[in-house]
Protein backbone atom coordinates (compact mmCIF):
# COMPACT_ATOMS: atom_id res chain seq x y z
CA UNK A 1 0.00 0.00 0.00
CA UNK A 2 1.45 3.43 -0.87
CA UNK A 3 -0.01 6.95 -0.53
CA UNK A 4 -1.95 8.91 -2.63
CA UNK A 5 0.25 11.39 -4.63
CA UNK A 6 -1.30 14.56 -2.96
CA UNK A 7 0.13 13.18 0.64
CA UNK A 8 3.44 12.23 -0.26
CA UNK A 9 5.49 13.98 1.88
CA UNK A 10 9.74 13.92 1.33
CA UNK A 11 11.69 12.81 4.84
CA UNK A 12 15.41 13.06 4.67
CA UNK A 13 17.59 10.28 6.22
CA UNK A 14 19.46 12.97 7.38
CA UNK A 15 19.42 16.80 7.71
CA UNK A 16 21.56 19.32 9.35
CA UNK A 17 20.93 23.28 9.68
CA UNK A 18 22.42 25.89 11.88
CA UNK A 19 19.10 28.28 13.29
CA UNK A 20 20.56 31.82 12.42
CA UNK A 21 21.20 33.24 15.70
CA UNK A 22 23.21 30.21 16.26
CA UNK A 23 24.94 31.68 12.21
CA UNK A 24 25.22 34.70 13.48
CA UNK A 25 27.52 33.67 16.36
CA UNK A 26 29.37 31.45 14.53
CA UNK A 27 30.08 34.31 11.98
CA UNK A 28 31.08 36.56 14.75
CA UNK A 29 33.73 33.74 15.81
CA UNK A 30 35.04 33.33 12.49
CA UNK A 31 35.56 36.80 12.27
CA UNK A 32 37.34 37.12 15.08
CA UNK A 33 40.12 34.53 14.23
CA UNK A 34 40.66 35.86 10.55
CA UNK A 35 40.83 39.27 11.96
CA UNK A 36 43.64 38.12 14.56
CA UNK A 37 45.35 35.42 12.54
CA UNK A 38 45.01 32.67 15.46
CA UNK A 39 43.52 30.08 13.41
CA UNK A 40 45.07 26.70 15.35
CA UNK A 41 45.18 25.88 18.95
CA UNK A 42 44.47 29.63 20.32
CA UNK A 43 41.64 30.68 23.25
CA UNK A 44 38.54 28.95 21.25
CA UNK A 45 40.09 25.28 21.35
CA UNK A 46 40.86 26.15 25.43
CA UNK A 47 37.56 27.16 25.67
CA UNK A 48 36.04 24.12 23.90
CA UNK A 49 38.43 22.02 26.03
CA UNK A 50 37.51 23.27 29.76
CA UNK A 51 33.19 23.38 28.54
CA UNK A 52 33.76 19.63 27.01
CA UNK A 53 35.19 18.37 30.49
CA UNK A 54 32.67 20.53 32.34
CA UNK A 55 29.87 19.24 30.19
CA UNK A 56 31.13 15.33 30.79
CA UNK A 57 31.76 15.89 34.61
CA UNK A 58 35.79 14.94 34.23
CA UNK A 59 39.04 17.28 35.12
CA UNK A 60 40.77 17.12 31.48
CA UNK A 61 39.52 17.42 27.72
CA UNK A 62 42.04 17.47 24.94
CA UNK A 63 40.75 18.50 21.59
CA UNK A 64 41.90 16.43 17.98
CA UNK A 65 41.44 16.85 14.36
CA UNK A 66 38.97 13.79 14.35
CA UNK A 67 37.49 10.50 16.71
CA UNK A 68 40.03 8.13 15.58
CA UNK A 69 42.40 10.12 16.18
CA UNK A 70 41.35 10.49 19.80
CA UNK A 71 40.73 7.05 20.38
CA UNK A 72 44.39 6.14 19.15
CA UNK A 73 46.08 8.95 21.10
CA UNK A 74 44.28 7.28 24.51
CA UNK A 75 45.34 3.71 23.20
CA UNK A 76 48.55 5.28 22.58
CA UNK A 77 49.14 6.89 25.92
CA UNK A 78 48.44 3.71 27.96
CA UNK A 79 50.75 1.77 25.77
CA UNK A 80 48.77 -0.89 24.22
CA UNK A 81 51.89 -1.47 21.54
CA UNK A 82 52.67 -5.38 21.52
CA UNK A 83 49.73 -6.01 23.27
CA UNK A 84 45.90 -7.00 22.40
CA UNK A 85 43.06 -5.36 22.73
CA UNK A 86 39.99 -6.56 22.91
CA UNK A 87 37.14 -4.39 20.79
CA UNK A 88 33.61 -5.35 19.28
CA UNK A 89 32.98 -6.40 15.76
CA UNK A 90 29.91 -4.45 15.41
CA UNK A 91 31.50 -1.17 15.29
CA UNK A 92 32.74 1.45 13.31
CA UNK A 93 35.86 0.19 11.38
CA UNK A 94 37.79 2.82 12.94
CA UNK A 95 37.69 1.53 16.50
CA UNK A 96 39.46 -1.66 15.65
CA UNK A 97 42.06 0.24 13.01
CA UNK A 98 42.83 2.99 15.57
CA UNK A 99 44.03 0.15 18.02
CA UNK A 100 46.17 -1.31 15.39
CA UNK A 101 47.65 2.31 14.62
CA UNK A 102 48.70 2.76 17.83
CA UNK A 103 50.92 -0.93 17.79
CA UNK A 104 48.11 -3.44 19.35
CA UNK A 105 46.18 -6.89 17.56
CA UNK A 106 42.69 -6.93 18.18
CA UNK A 107 40.58 -9.08 19.11
CA UNK A 108 36.69 -8.99 18.13
CA UNK A 109 33.86 -9.47 20.47
CA UNK A 110 30.42 -10.33 19.93
CA UNK A 111 27.13 -8.11 20.97
CA UNK A 112 24.24 -8.42 22.62
CA UNK A 113 21.56 -7.77 20.03
CA UNK A 114 18.94 -6.17 22.56
CA UNK A 115 21.37 -2.96 23.13
CA UNK A 116 24.33 -3.43 20.50
CA UNK A 117 26.77 -3.60 23.32
CA UNK A 118 30.02 -6.21 23.75
CA UNK A 119 28.40 -9.43 25.67
CA UNK A 120 30.09 -9.72 29.05
CA UNK A 121 30.29 -13.26 28.92
CA UNK A 122 31.59 -13.50 25.28
CA UNK A 123 34.47 -10.45 26.97
CA UNK A 124 35.21 -12.95 29.07
CA UNK A 125 36.26 -15.82 27.11
CA UNK A 126 37.71 -12.95 24.55
CA UNK A 127 40.49 -11.51 26.93
CA UNK A 128 44.59 -12.93 27.41
CA UNK A 129 47.09 -12.38 29.16
CA UNK A 130 48.69 -9.51 26.82
CA UNK A 131 45.24 -7.39 27.00
CA UNK A 132 46.06 -4.38 27.69
CA UNK A 133 42.45 -2.69 27.05
CA UNK A 134 38.93 -2.87 26.11
CA UNK A 135 36.89 -0.66 24.23
CA UNK A 136 33.43 -0.51 25.03
CA UNK A 137 31.62 1.30 22.05
CA UNK A 138 28.32 3.54 22.82
CA UNK A 139 26.55 2.43 20.18
CA UNK A 140 23.92 4.56 18.91
CA UNK A 141 23.95 6.09 21.94
CA UNK A 142 23.13 3.29 24.27
CA UNK A 143 25.77 2.79 27.29
CA UNK A 144 25.66 -0.41 28.29
CA UNK A 145 23.32 -1.91 30.75
CA UNK A 146 26.27 -4.52 32.16
CA UNK A 147 28.78 -1.65 32.28
CA UNK A 148 29.14 -2.63 35.55
CA UNK A 149 30.29 -6.06 34.77
CA UNK A 150 32.33 -4.94 32.29
CA UNK A 151 34.35 -2.91 34.27
CA UNK A 152 34.43 -5.28 37.18
CA UNK A 153 35.68 -7.65 34.54
CA UNK A 154 38.41 -4.86 33.53
CA UNK A 155 39.33 -4.11 37.06
CA UNK A 156 39.74 -7.64 38.39
CA UNK A 157 42.47 -8.04 35.38
CA UNK A 158 43.65 -4.76 35.58
CA UNK A 159 42.62 -4.05 31.98
CA UNK A 160 41.95 -0.43 30.91
CA UNK A 161 38.36 -0.21 30.34
CA UNK A 162 38.45 3.40 27.39
CA UNK A 163 35.04 4.44 25.89
CA UNK A 164 34.70 4.97 22.33
CA UNK A 165 31.65 7.85 22.59
CA UNK A 166 31.41 8.96 19.23
CA UNK A 167 27.63 8.45 19.12
CA UNK A 168 27.08 9.30 22.81
CA UNK A 169 27.12 13.09 23.36
CA UNK A 170 25.16 13.05 26.47
CA UNK A 171 24.18 9.75 27.26
CA UNK A 172 24.51 8.75 30.65
CA UNK A 173 23.82 5.73 32.85
CA UNK A 174 22.83 6.00 36.89
CA UNK A 175 23.37 10.00 35.77
CA UNK A 176 26.95 9.69 34.82
CA UNK A 177 27.58 11.00 31.83
CA UNK A 178 29.36 8.69 28.89
CA UNK A 179 33.47 9.81 28.78
CA UNK A 180 33.12 9.40 32.60
CA UNK A 181 33.02 6.08 33.31
CA UNK A 182 36.44 4.43 32.21
CA UNK A 183 39.88 5.36 31.94
CA UNK A 184 39.42 7.79 29.49
CA UNK A 185 36.84 8.41 26.82
CA UNK A 186 37.25 9.80 22.98
CA UNK A 187 34.24 11.67 21.14
CA UNK A 188 33.73 12.60 16.92
CA UNK A 189 32.38 15.51 16.19
CA UNK A 190 31.87 14.54 12.50
CA UNK A 191 28.93 16.15 11.11
CA UNK A 192 26.22 13.30 11.30
CA UNK A 193 27.09 13.17 14.89
CA UNK A 194 25.23 14.47 17.98
CA UNK A 195 27.00 17.24 18.31
CA UNK A 196 29.27 18.37 15.44
CA UNK A 197 31.98 21.04 14.63
CA UNK A 198 31.99 19.58 10.90
CA UNK A 199 35.59 17.11 11.48
CA UNK A 200 36.86 17.13 15.00
CA UNK A 201 37.20 15.00 18.18
CA UNK A 202 38.00 15.10 21.88
CA UNK A 203 39.49 12.60 24.48
CA UNK A 204 38.17 13.22 28.00
CA UNK A 205 39.79 11.48 31.18
CA UNK A 206 40.29 12.18 34.87
CA UNK A 207 43.87 10.52 34.56
CA UNK A 208 46.56 13.26 34.87
CA UNK A 209 49.31 11.19 33.40
CA UNK A 210 46.51 9.96 30.24
CA UNK A 211 45.89 13.88 29.89
CA UNK A 212 49.54 14.46 29.91
CA UNK A 213 50.54 12.12 26.97
CA UNK A 214 47.66 12.98 25.07
CA UNK A 215 48.70 16.17 24.79
CA UNK A 216 52.40 15.30 23.63
CA UNK A 217 50.82 12.89 21.34
CA UNK A 218 48.53 15.04 19.20
CA UNK A 219 51.63 17.24 18.89
CA UNK A 220 54.29 15.25 17.44
CA UNK A 221 55.19 13.74 20.41
CA UNK A 222 56.27 17.02 22.47
CA UNK A 223 56.70 15.96 25.81
CA UNK A 224 57.84 18.73 28.87
CA UNK A 225 58.43 22.66 28.17
CA UNK A 226 61.37 22.48 26.04
CA UNK A 227 59.10 23.09 22.54
CA UNK A 228 61.75 21.05 19.89
CA UNK A 229 62.16 17.86 22.38
CA UNK A 230 60.28 14.88 21.07
CA UNK A 231 60.60 11.78 23.73
CA UNK A 232 58.16 9.81 21.23
CA UNK A 233 56.58 9.12 17.95
CA UNK A 234 53.11 11.61 17.58
CA UNK A 235 51.78 13.19 15.07
CA UNK A 236 49.80 16.14 13.95
CA UNK A 237 46.29 15.72 15.59
CA UNK A 238 45.98 19.27 16.77
CA UNK A 239 42.55 21.14 16.25
CA UNK A 240 41.73 23.83 14.53
CA UNK A 241 40.39 26.98 16.48
CA UNK A 242 37.24 27.30 12.94
CA UNK A 243 35.96 23.92 14.02
CA UNK A 244 36.33 24.89 18.01
CA UNK A 245 33.73 27.94 17.16
CA UNK A 246 31.07 26.03 15.79
CA UNK A 247 31.94 23.54 18.87
CA UNK A 248 31.25 26.13 21.02
CA UNK A 249 27.80 27.35 19.37
CA UNK A 250 26.84 23.65 19.77
CA UNK A 251 27.71 23.75 23.18
CA UNK A 252 25.01 26.29 23.75
CA UNK A 253 22.65 24.15 22.73
CA UNK A 254 24.37 20.83 24.11
CA UNK A 255 20.92 19.73 26.37
CA UNK A 256 18.57 21.65 23.94
CA UNK A 257 20.08 19.20 20.72
CA UNK A 258 20.13 15.88 23.00
CA UNK A 259 16.97 16.57 24.42
CA UNK A 260 14.88 16.85 21.37
CA UNK A 261 16.77 13.42 20.00
CA UNK A 262 15.30 11.91 22.89
CA UNK A 263 11.69 13.38 22.47
CA UNK A 264 12.14 12.24 19.06
CA UNK A 265 12.82 9.07 20.22
CA UNK A 266 9.84 8.84 22.73
CA UNK A 267 7.14 9.68 19.98
CA UNK A 268 8.84 7.21 17.53
CA UNK A 269 8.36 4.43 20.86
CA UNK A 270 4.58 5.88 21.09
CA UNK A 271 3.66 5.89 17.68
CA UNK A 272 5.42 2.68 16.37
CA UNK A 273 4.28 0.64 19.77
CA UNK A 274 0.42 1.56 19.62
CA UNK A 275 0.55 0.33 16.01
CA UNK A 276 2.14 -2.80 16.36
CA UNK A 277 3.55 -3.23 12.89
CA UNK A 278 3.97 -6.33 11.86
CA UNK A 279 7.60 -7.59 11.81
CA UNK A 280 9.30 -4.70 13.13
CA UNK A 281 10.52 -4.96 16.62
CA UNK A 282 11.31 -1.99 18.84
CA UNK A 283 14.50 -1.76 21.19
CA UNK A 284 14.01 -1.54 25.02
CA UNK A 285 16.43 0.35 26.73
CA UNK A 286 16.19 0.61 30.67
CA UNK A 287 15.32 3.41 32.22
CA UNK A 288 18.31 3.56 34.12
CA UNK A 289 20.17 4.79 30.70
CA UNK A 290 19.30 7.17 29.40
CA UNK A 291 20.63 7.08 25.10
CA UNK A 292 22.02 10.28 23.13
CA UNK A 293 19.74 8.74 20.13
CA UNK A 294 22.88 8.91 17.65
CA UNK A 295 20.11 6.81 15.68
CA UNK A 296 16.42 5.54 16.18
CA UNK A 297 17.34 1.46 15.46
CA UNK A 298 14.08 -1.30 15.00
CA UNK A 299 14.39 -4.56 14.08
CA UNK A 300 13.38 -6.46 11.01
CA UNK A 301 11.83 -9.76 11.48
CA UNK A 302 12.09 -12.53 8.44
CA UNK A 303 10.33 -12.22 5.82
CA UNK A 304 10.95 -8.69 6.31
CA UNK A 305 14.13 -7.54 4.16
CA UNK A 306 16.06 -4.77 4.56
CA UNK A 307 16.76 -3.35 0.83
CA UNK A 308 13.14 -3.92 -0.59
CA UNK A 309 11.96 -1.87 2.74
CA UNK A 310 14.13 1.49 1.90
CA UNK A 311 13.14 0.86 -1.58
CA UNK A 312 9.51 1.35 -0.67
CA UNK A 313 10.16 3.59 1.72
CA UNK A 314 11.54 5.60 -0.32
CA UNK A 315 9.80 5.14 -3.69
CA UNK A 316 6.46 4.85 -2.41
CA UNK A 317 6.10 7.03 -0.02
CA UNK A 318 9.06 9.47 -0.23
CA UNK A 319 10.99 8.44 3.40
CA UNK A 320 14.87 7.88 2.88
CA UNK A 321 16.12 6.02 6.05
CA UNK A 322 19.58 6.60 7.81
CA UNK A 323 22.50 4.94 7.10
CA UNK A 324 22.48 1.36 8.87
CA UNK A 325 24.68 1.01 11.96
CA UNK A 326 26.30 -0.75 10.42
CA UNK A 327 25.68 -3.14 7.32
CA UNK A 328 28.56 -5.16 7.69
CA UNK A 329 30.87 -6.28 10.92
CA UNK A 330 34.44 -5.59 11.81
CA UNK A 331 35.21 -9.34 11.24
CA UNK A 332 33.96 -10.09 8.14
CA UNK A 333 36.28 -6.63 6.41
CA UNK A 334 38.61 -7.66 4.02
CA UNK A 335 41.43 -5.53 5.09
CA UNK A 336 41.78 -8.05 8.24
CA UNK A 337 42.15 -11.18 5.96
CA UNK A 338 44.64 -8.91 3.95
CA UNK A 339 46.19 -8.31 6.97
CA UNK A 340 45.88 -11.08 9.20
CA UNK A 341 48.78 -9.96 11.46
CA UNK A 342 46.56 -7.23 12.98
CA UNK A 343 44.19 -10.01 14.82
CA UNK A 344 44.40 -12.20 16.96
CA UNK A 345 41.81 -14.76 15.79
CA UNK A 346 40.71 -17.39 18.55
CA UNK A 347 39.68 -21.16 17.46
CA UNK A 348 35.93 -21.78 17.10
CA UNK A 349 35.38 -17.89 16.77
CA UNK A 350 31.74 -16.95 15.58
CA UNK A 351 29.43 -13.83 16.13
CA UNK A 352 26.21 -14.73 15.49
CA UNK A 353 24.57 -11.87 17.64
CA UNK A 354 26.70 -9.26 15.56
CA UNK A 355 25.67 -11.16 12.43
CA UNK A 356 21.97 -10.52 13.22
CA UNK A 357 22.41 -6.89 14.19
CA UNK A 358 24.17 -6.42 11.32
CA UNK A 359 21.61 -8.12 8.87
CA UNK A 360 18.21 -7.25 10.01
CA UNK A 361 18.04 -3.32 11.65
CA UNK A 362 17.53 -0.25 9.63
CA UNK A 363 17.18 2.60 11.05
CA UNK A 364 14.58 6.03 10.84
CA UNK A 365 14.81 9.00 10.47
CA UNK A 366 16.25 11.01 13.61
CA UNK A 367 17.88 14.75 13.77
CA UNK A 368 17.07 17.92 15.67
CA UNK A 369 14.78 19.79 12.62
CA UNK A 370 12.29 16.24 12.12
CA UNK A 371 9.12 17.87 13.26
CA UNK A 372 6.72 15.86 15.28
CA UNK A 373 4.54 15.78 11.73
CA UNK A 374 7.20 13.88 9.89
CA UNK A 375 7.91 11.32 12.61
CA UNK A 376 4.06 10.83 12.37
CA UNK A 377 4.15 10.58 8.52
CA UNK A 378 7.63 8.20 8.72
CA UNK A 379 5.34 5.85 10.96
CA UNK A 380 2.48 6.01 8.64
CA UNK A 381 4.64 5.49 5.86
CA UNK A 382 6.56 2.05 7.49
CA UNK A 383 3.40 0.44 8.26
CA UNK A 384 2.52 0.88 4.76
CA UNK A 385 5.43 -0.07 3.56
CA UNK A 386 5.20 -2.85 5.38
CA UNK A 387 1.58 -4.22 4.10
CA UNK A 388 2.49 -3.64 0.91
CA UNK A 389 5.18 -5.88 0.80
CA UNK A 390 3.38 -8.47 2.71
CA UNK A 391 0.32 -8.42 0.07
CA UNK A 392 2.54 -9.37 -2.59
Amino acid sequence: MSLPRKQLRRVAGFDLRYPEDEVQTITAGLRQILQTGFISMGRNVAEFERLWAEYCGVKYAVGTANGTSALEIILRAIDVKGKTVVVPSHTFIATAVAAIHAGAKVIFADCQRENFQIDPQDLRRKIREDTKAVVLVHMSGIISPHFDEIKNICEQRRIALVEDAAHAHGATIDGRKAGSLGLAGSFSFFSTKVLTTGEGGMIVTDDEATYQRALAFRDHGRFGAEPNLHDDIGYNWRPSELNAVLGLAQMRRADEIVERRRAIARRYDEKLGARKIPGIKLLKIPGRIQSSYYKYVIYLEPPLQRNLLKRKLKEDHGVSLGGDLYDRPCHSQPLFARHPETVVAQPGDSFPETDYVVSNHVCLPLYFDLTDEEVDYVVEALQGAVLSISSR
